[in-house]
């Protein structure tokens, strides 16, 4: 009985499919109406959560009590969880830097772990001068945030505008040596394609991979031609790092408002930490589920045996930096000026 075998460009054709059809889902007008939505009803419960806060710390200065300690504990980690779970463009900015570069997981973890402690440390530096300081309400200092959105969004046009230049010079120095090489006959399959299955924990894709040593099979040179074997991608990360975590969290900043307004201040700075572990939690699952996603995709498609064009990662990696850069270019022409918060309006701002 003949056996009918699927063709390997199945699954990677799918995997198009399904990507097109969800983001025309999300860009039409149904779609647009569901995220409204969607983004009101977490900005709601956000808000619940932040009179919870303010409430737990509440109880904390009137009892001091272990189990009012654990519960503002709790309430700050799972707040921090929820928090990034919502939208925002940190992990925009994340999911779309591990998707287009190449970056082993342990490296992606120590990035969203660093942001998300970032910005608990600028939201207690932050009111630590203005509320305590210079004697700011929480509310004015909230608003005044603005202009550190908005440093933070042009942090993330520059590493987007970074990448691009990085990107493109590598494909220009791909170009010039490609042009430069002698003629050598064809070129071998396996300087073509993504790299080998790699043990656990190393990365994937690589701009070219030559297999066994950095001399071309095509033209028996040397390219050092792959960004991720310096120390420039540790710059990347904290430029990733400081983009992200600059934006400090509205929690954080209204919990240690009330910190300071009860006199538990170190209260205020403990559940600010709660916070950044959790926040570090959701973030490290995204940048999980994103670099397993390339993982799979890059051997899905090394799977075809399809010949991939020279430079298939630098490519990627400048259209990463394109995406980035539209991102933050976009953040700032909608930043506000010095509009509040719409989680810190009500009787708790």
């Amino acid at each position: 009985m003949p056996v009918t075998v699927k063709p390997l460009w199945i699954k990677p054709l799918c995997i198009m499919l399904a990507v097109v059809a969800l983001a025309t889902l999300l860009f039409s007008g149904v779609g647009q109406g569901l995220w409204h939505s969607l983004v009101a009803d977490i900005i709601a419960l956000q808000r619940t959560l932040h009179r919870g806060l303010a409430s737990a710390m509440m109880a904390l200065s009137r009892r001091e009590g272990i189990g009012d300690w654990l519960d503002l504990m709790l309430l700050s980690l799972g707040y921090g969880v929820f928090h990034a779970l919502g939208p925002g463009h940190g992990k925009a900015v994340v999911a779309t830097y591990l998707l287009t570069h190449r970056a082993a997981l342990t490296r992606g973890l120590v990035m969203t772990a660093s942001a998300a402690l970032l910005q608990g440390v600028v939201a207690i530096a932050m009111v630590t001068v203005l509320v305590l300081g210079l004697g700011w309400l929480t509310r004015d200092a909230m608003a005044g945030t603005v202009w550190i959105e908005k440093a933070s969004f042009v942090a993330v046009t520059a590493l987007g505008l970074w990448l691009v230049y990085r990107a493109g010079r590598g494909l220009q120095r791909l170009r010039s040596e490609s042009a430069s090489a002698p003629a050598a006959g064809p070129l071998q399959p396996g300087a073509l394609r993504l790299t080998p299955t790699q043990p656990a924990g190393a990365s994937v894709m690589t701009p070219l991979h030559h297999a066994g040593s950095n001399a071309c099979h095509c033209c028996s040179g040397a390219h050092h031609i792959d960004p991720m074997t310096s120390g420039r991608h540790w710059r990347e990360m904290l430029a990733a790092i400081v983009s992200i975590g600059l934006r400090p969290c509205s929690g954080a900043v209204m919990v240690l408002g009330v910190a300071a307004m009860l006199g538990f201040w170190w209260a205020g700075v403990l559940s600010v930490l709660s916070m950044s572990i959790g926040t570090a939690l959701s973030t490290s699952l995204l940048a999980t589920l994103t670099v397993l996603a390339r993982v799979r995709m890059a051997h899905l498609f090394q799977r075809t045996g399809t010949r991939r064009p020279l430079g298939i990662g630098y490519t990627l990696a400048l259209l990463g930096g394109v995406l980035i850069t539209l991102l933050g270019i976009a953040l700032l022409i909608n930043a506000p000026d010095a509009a509040l918060s719409p989680l810190m309006r009500g009787p708790l701002g």
